[in-house]
């Protein structure tokens, strides 16, 4: 061989060794998060923009993707995903949403639960569940690249929880569930009987299993919570979990954790209104828990006409229900631990028993006509879809009542639509500054309001008739959700990310990420910090919940001593009473305060 030929044959062996490394380079997962919805769609668009030039995303419907916990058998929930991925697919983001109680244990249960689906759910273009407009360069759903199909389609594990409900608060919330109906020994006769759900006969009410009782004791796999919408098949699997300690099935040490607030986004009590409800433009807390707890499922329980209205409930591991159900509903309950004490309101679940799927049976309801009804929606998606089709899906064909997180992409299928809408609580609006309607003007309104009050608000709405839309030109003070971010209105939770290690410093660069679009592009929520973004800059929520500890229904502790803020953050603070922070840096330590029906009240 000569020279040259030499030469030339090792620059051709040199160019092919430098391309190997592009064409087969490792795949990083920077998260995989699984849990509430409510984050969902502006952690999207936060890692589209982490993941620069070049990068791609693709997103499901239909719950294609599979979240498996293995300890017990095999437990599957379904969701829908979006994935991202940078230029070359070297690194890629993920978020399947679920509830949070099933974010929550998927991530703290050892072994996490896994993220796959059959290659033929992962093949196409994409269903394009998040607009167009929003992912910053107008581009739409991609293919996914092979690599990325191969990490799904083997699987990957959760290692970031989204959740609006803080850690003990889901433990708390699966021990309700996994256990039999009736009283817990903490309440003994003060309780409700509802501090057991009733999804598991093995468990006493309310009360966590113990420890290393062996999978097959029944004491950890509960029976899944049904959807009542006409024809589903959803459900939400129940399963015990530890946040601290040991896992109580495999009993692998479960890894320290680290809570991160996201921000703060209200429950919306949203409404069919063609005919019964159509004049509904506010409730109180009595005459929600009057309707939701079957006492009363009746337009009179409003003050309107009597006539019989659908009520739907989220399932009972939901971050959303358990919002709705403290700061709304049952409240956190007031046990000294010795029988005496008080339940603080009327839980959804009155009534419930033994019905699941609960789907309008008989004696689950009270109406003047006989045709109120209550049915279980799982997921957000139902939630809504259930109110959307209310009048033609569900046997009595009438308006109906739900309620959920108000983000922009929750509420969509209902919005800008003056058929549906929302409601204030207590005369507070959760979504602007009052309720409408707008004059000619619009004077005295916020600029993103509908014309007609109650309607709720979609991209058309806007000044500008699309997102991106910065929340300065949304709301007339210049920021978004006013009545949340004063106090005034109860019914808000924040919104976390769980992790450690590696994927806590990635899941922490995705927040600030995401919450720059919150202030300058979409509005989902109330960023937790101070956040400059497109020329505006938000002070983040100066409010803190009282945080208390949560326990079981036999008393025992669930996590450590509650601590409002701060680096040791602990304890349940779901239906704590709310603080003003003077600063975004000094919030109010005083702990064991819960909202309760004749407000503040201190828990044992």
């Amino acid at each position: 061989m000569s020279r040259m030929k030499l030469i030339f044959a090792m620059l051709v062996l040199a160019a092919f060794v430098g391309i190997v490394p592009q064409v087969q380079a490792a795949t990083t997962v920077e998260v995989t998060i699984a849990g509430s919805s409510a984050l969902w769609q502006t952690l999207a668009l936060g890692a589209y923009s982490l993941a620069g030039s070049g990068g791609g995303h693709w997103t499901s419907n239909g719950n294609l993707v599979n979240l498996t916990d293995t300890r017990v058998g095999t437990n599957v929930d379904a969701g829908n995903i979006w994935i991202v991925w940078n230029s070359g697919a070297t690194k890629v983001w993920s978020f399947t949403k679920v509830d949070s109680v099933v974010g929550d244990r998927c991530y703290f249960a050892q072994p996490q639960c896994s993220v796959s689906a059959p290659l033929a759910n992962l093949e196409g273009s994409g269903s394009n569940e998040i607009n167009s407009s929003l992912w910053g360069d107008g581009s739409s759903d991609q293919a996914l690249p092979s690599n990325v199909q191969a990490l799904f389609t083997t699987g990957t594990s959760v290692n970031v929880a989204a959740t609006d409900i803080r850690p003990e608060d889901a433990a708390f919330a699966v021990c309700r569930v996994n256990s039999i109906l009736g009283a817990g020994s903490n309440g003994g006769a003060a309780s409700d009987g509802l501090d057991g759900l009733g999804y598991n006969a093995v468990n006493a009410a309310g009360v966590c299993p113990a420890d290393g009782l062996g999978a097959n004791s029944g004491a950890y796999l509960g029976t899944p919570i049904k959807s009542g919408y006409p024809g589903s098949t959803a459900q939400a699997n129940v399963l015990s979990f530890n946040i601290k300690g040991k896992d109580p099935i495999s009993g692998t040490t479960v890894p320290a954790f680290t809570v991160v607030e996201v921000g703060a986004s209200p429950i919306v009590f949203i409404t069919a209104r063609a005919t019964k409800l159509a004049s509904l433009t506010n409730a109180t807390v009595q005459q929600l828990q009057q309707a939701f707890s079957g006492a009363n499922c009746d337009a009179s329980a409003f003050g309107l006409t009597a006539g019989g209205i659908n009520v739907f409930l989220r399932e009972s591991l939901s971050g959303t229900y358990n919002t709705a159900e403290a700061t709304v509903f049952r409240h956190p309950d007031v046990y000294t631990g010795t029988g005496s004490g008080a339940t603080l309101g009327v839980s959804q679940e009155t009534g419930v028993g033994a019905n699941n799927p609960l789907a309008g049976q008989s004696g689950t309801c009270t109406s003047s006509d006989g045709n109120g009804a209550r049915y279980r929606a799982i997921g957000t998606s139902e939630e809504v879809k259930s109110v959307l089709n209310s009048a033609s899906k569900f046997a009595n064909g009438q308006d109906g009542i739900g309620y959920t997180f108000f983000s922009y992409g929750n509420v969509s299928s209902i919005a800008n639509n003056t058929t549906y809408g929302y409601i204030t609580l207590n005369n507070v609006d959760p979504i602007f500054a009052s309720y409408g309607p707008q004059s000619s003007t619009g004077a005295g309104y916020d600029p993103g309001q509908p014309a007609t009050a109650g309607t709720l608000p979609a991209a058309a709405n806007l000044p500008g008739g699309a997102f991106p839309t910065p929340e300065n030109q949304i709301w007339a003070g210049g920021l978004s959700f006013p009545n949340l971010r004063n106090g005034t209105y109860p019914s808000w939770s924040l919104l976390r990310l769980v992790s450690n290690g590696t994927p806590l410093a990635n899941a922490k660069t995705l927040i600030k990420s995401s919450q720059a679009f919150v202030v300058a592009a979409v509005p989902d929520y109330v960023p937790a910090t101070k956040t400059t973004a497109g020329g505006v800059t938000d002070p983040g929520l100066l409010l803190v919940r009282s945080h208390y500890q949560q326990y079981d229904g036999a008393g025992t502790l669930l996590g450590a001593a509650p601590v409002n803020s701060g680096t040791a953050e602990a304890g349940g603070d779901v239906g704590g009473a709310i603080l003003t922070c003077p600063t975004s840096t000094t919030c109010p330590k005083t702990t064991q305060h819960v909202q309760g029906n004749q407000g503040l009240q201190v828990r044992p």
